[in-house]
């Protein structure tokens, strides 16, 4: 049964122990396996299954060797992965490919634990408020480029690493971008105190909405703050509304408001 205050709890404790500069380093240069995938062997089902519907938190080696072997157990799975290796790499070396292979998982794993943090805090915005919103999320929708869904309206969670991004929105009438940022407000505060910056106020404001949106934990994972779900939550019944306060979040994140 869920628990969203536990539940938010147990995944941001989780998310606190991802190693990323760890991973960031070794699996950077492992970039062989960067192919589109047969159905047979996305991950998302796997991912969903674990950290969103059964709230097992594996670390990634431990879900990763799990699913490597869900792969081999399945008959279409495991020829679905023979074909592919046959028709890209022409190589019997298992060790090689997996190597790639688990590189390319994990920045897929990383993204969907991203989106899944939208979705435990909205959870947990939704029941400290008393409202009984249903989130759905899983990889039927992600497939179809929505990584949440309330009612009629989509959300899809939008990595933004320059000023102008945080300003672009999806233009799927019934999805609505949730901009989430990958800058680093550390650097912006050095390029403050260089005397040569000249855009300093608008650094300042980005400072100052990723405070306000985001938290980032110690291990350098970002996550969302109640209060930039809040205003989604509160306006759920019209999306163009949603859309104008989303609209108005990213605007803050740009620097330009």
């Amino acid at each position: 049964m869920k628990n969203p205050e536990n539940d938010l709890k147990k995944y941001r404790d989780f998310l606190e122990t991802i190693p990323l500069n760890k991973f960031r380093e070794e699996l950077k240069n492992i970039k062989w396996v960067e192919q589109d995938l047969p159905k047979e062997m996305l991950p998302l089902t796997s991912i969903f299954k674990y950290y969103w519907d059964e709230r097992q938190f594996l670390s990634f080696d431990g879900w990763f060797e799990t699913f490597w072997k869900e792969l081999d157990n399945n008959s279409q799975s495991k020829e679905a992965l023979k074909q592919f290796k046959k028709y890209y790499f022409d190589k019997d070396n298992d060790g090689w490919f997996k190597k790639g292979f688990k590189a390319r998982m994990y920045r897929t794993w990383v993204s969907v634990l991203t989106q899944l943090d939208f979705c435990y805090v909205f959870e947990y915005a939704c029941a400290k408020e008393e409202k009984d919103l249903q989130l759905e999320a899983n990889a039927e929708l992600d497939v179809r480029g929505i990584d949440a869904k309330v009612s009629d309206i989509g959300f899809q969670v939008a990595k933004v690493s320059q000023r102008k991004e945080a300003r672009t929105a999806s233009g799927k009438k019934t999805v609505v971008t949730i901009p989430y940022v990958v800058w680093n407000p550390d650097k912006l505060k050095e390029k403050i105190r260089n005397p040569r910056t000249r855009i300093k106020d608008i650094y300042q404001k980005m400072i100052n909405s990723f405070e306000k949106y985001f938290i980032k934990l110690p291990n350098g994972f970002v996550v969302f703050k109640e209060n930039y779900l809040k205003v989604i939550i509160d306006n759920i019944d019209n999306i163009e509304v949603v859309r104008k306060a989303v609209k108005k979040i990213s605007l803050e994140l740009s620097g330009e408001s």
